[in-house]
């Protein structure tokens, strides 16, 4: 689309981030923390959940230093995938509003990983 900036690399890396928090947290919840048949030691599934819970951790102390509207900005568009348009009208906001807004809020989350370093 032409006028959209690329999303830059540090900005990537903060969602590709979010969106390995959301899958890790489901997977710790439902109990599935290595594959039992390929990791064979016990000592490797028990460290894999351990790291597992740290960068889950790590991530959910980064977004809670945002503000409640930008984490719901986050999540609603990259954890649960939602087109610009629906995340604009459950937020109350226009689209042009998010579009300038999303930018800002992962560069903040950027800026907070960096600073955490977590991963």
């Amino acid at each position: 689309m032409p006028g959209i900036a690329p999303i830059p690399s540090d900005q990537v890396m903060a969602i590709m981030r979010l969106k390995q928090w959301a899958f890790e947290r489901v997977a710790l919840r439902h109990g599935r923390t290595a594959n039992i048949e390929h990791s064979g030691w016990k000592e490797r599934r028990t460290r894999e959940a351990d790291s597992r819970h740290v960068r889950v951790i790590d991530f959910e102390r980064a977004l809670g230093q945002l503000d409640p509207e930008e984490q719901q900005v986050l999540l609603l568009t990259y954890r649960d995938g939602l087109r610009h348009d629906h995340t604009a009208s459950m937020l109350g906001m226009s689209v042009r509003k998010l579009y300038y807004f999303l930018p800002n809020a992962r560069r903040k989350l950027t800026d907070i990983l960096d600073r955490l370093d977590p991963l």
